[in-house]
Parts: C-alpha cells; sequence; structure tokens
C-alpha cells in the first residue's frame, strides 16, 4: 500500500511538471507585445515646448537636438546645421512659447504655437526679436515624443 501512494504521488509530481513546462514554453513563444505609446494630448505639447524653450534659454544644443528625430525630418541635417550656426552665433537667448492648439493624427500630432523670441548676438550687434506662428508636427520615436517637422525653420536663425 505504501508503494502504491507513493507511485501515485510521483506520477503527479512528473504530470504536474510536465504541464509547468509546457505553460513555460508556451509563454516564451508568445511575443512580448510593447507598451502601446500615450496618447499626444496638450500635456504632452506642453512638456515638449518647455524642453524647447529651456534648451533655447539654456543655451544647450545638446538637450535641443535630443527633442528632434532628425533622421525623420525632412532635410533633418539642413536644419541642425541652420539651429548649430544659430546657438553659435548667439550669446543669449529668451524665448516666450504659447500654445495655440494640437491635433493629433495616429502616431503623429500637430502643435501650433505662437512663439516669441530675443536673441542677443554674441558680436554685440542689435538684439533680434521675433515673433511668429510656429507649427510643429511631432511624432513618436519609440522612447516619446520628438519633433519631426517645424514651420517657419528660420524662426531658429538671425537675419
Amino acid at each position: 500500500m505504501v508503494l502504491k501512494a507513493e507511485s501515485v504521488r510521483n506520477r503527479v509530481a512528473i504530470v504536474f511538471m510536465a504541464l509547468l513546462l509546457c505553460v513555460t514554453l508556451r509563454s516564451q513563444d508568445t511575443p512580448h507585445q510593447p507598451p502601446a505609446p500615450p496618447a499626444f494630448d496638450q500635456q504632452s505639447a506642453s512638456r515638449l515646448l518647455l524642453q524647447l524653450s529651456e534648451s533655447l534659454q539654456g543655451h544647450s544644443q545638446k538637450q535641443f537636438f535630443a527633442l528632434f528625430d532628425l533622421s525623420r525630418m525632412k532635410d533633418g541635417q539642413l536644419f541642425k546645421q541652420q539651429a548649430t550656426s544659430f546657438f553659435n552665433q548667439t550669446e543669449s537667448i529668451r524665448v516666450h512659447l504659447n500654445l495655440v492648439d494640437t491635433s493629433a493624427d495616429g502616431d503623429k500630432a500637430n502643435i501650433a504655437v505662437d512663439a516669441e523670441m530675443e536673441a542677443e548676438p554674441r558680436n554685440g550687434g542689435p538684439i533680434a526679436r521675433r515673433n511668429e506662428r510656429l507649427n510643429f508636427v511631432v511624432a513618436n520615436s519609440g522612447n516619446g515624443w520628438k519633433f519631426i517637422d517645424v514651420q517657419s525653420r528660420s524662426f531658429f536663425s538671425l537675419p
């Protein structure tokens, strides 16, 4: 009788282990879906614009370009050269970005901004002042929203 009970326990343990192994293998076969990107909203737009203004006022090219996906931007390298020249020609930058409108379309969104900027040239010339409506296109780059277009690009240059 003792042998039969022990034999039944062993069989149950083997069946349990086999089931556990099947479940483990099955879960490894199922590809893990990355979480869906968060929807773009006014809070996302405000956060991006705050980072943009902080990078300009902090005169940080690294932070500024981290906000852009230049590989997805039409003429992205040309924009990078233009903005780099702008940073190199300015001593200080003050900017105010006022969010006017946002609209999302799938994995892209549009942001309309009333922008005011004062840029003090390094050469001591007169302060350049700009007042423009900027239109940004943003897209989810996998690790957050990034700018993939901006109009008017001349906003980021000295006259």
